[in-house]
């Protein structure tokens, strides 16, 4: 025997009503595409990133953190070195640590630690600031081959810079 109309109405309605609320909780979560939400802070649409200091002891490190933070605003804003918003940096900590070992007490993996303070400004007027942000990346290490550990540091710092740089925007699109 089939369900009765009035059965087969309240269990049609009862579905639908199911589904709207679940469409109307999931468009109330907040998803939305990474990077796109939100506006910089100041509602800055150029931005100067200068080359950043460098207060480490460890050479050259500047223009590949910099240059992480160029590829990665470079969608949100116009990068212009005449814009009258400017985000300085300054790589404030270059660490390096041995976090694994072999058997023998030899060096297998390394963390790899950068910390930076960064600051926007446009004019006198502090925009955005933190003077602790830092990220850590592990790499291998390969007593046999020093050249192939280089390029594992070296690889290890592009990793830091870049997602150093996507955490940064975020939490600058987001407000936090």
């Amino acid at each position: 025997m089939s369900a009765s109309p009035n059965k087969r109405f309240v269990r049609c309605w009862t579905s639908a009503a199911l589904l709207i609320l679940i469409a109307l909780m999931l468009s109330g979560c907040g998803y939305h595409i990474a990077g796109k939400h939100g506006t910089m802070p100041g509602d800055i649409t150029t931005l100067s990133i200068p080359i950043f200091t460098n207060s480490t002891s460890k050479p050259d490190i500047e223009s590949t953190i910099t240059q992480a933070f160029v590829n990665e605003f470079v969608n949100n804003v116009k990068i212009d070195n005449n814009s009258s918003a400017v985000m300085k940096g300054t790589i404030t900590s270059y660490e390096l640590k041995a976090v694994s070992y072999t058997q023998n007490d030899v060096n297998k993996e390394y963390r790899l630690t950068i910390t930076l303070a960064l600051s926007i400004t446009d004019g006198n007027a502090i925009i955005w600031e933190d003077s602790g942000i830092s990220d850590y990346e592990d790499f291998s290490v390969n007593i046999s081959n020093v050249s192939a550990t280089n390029e594992g540091e070296v690889a290890a710092l592009r990793k830091i810079g870049q997602d150093i740089a996507r955490f940064t925007k975020e939490r600058m699109l987001e407000r936090f």
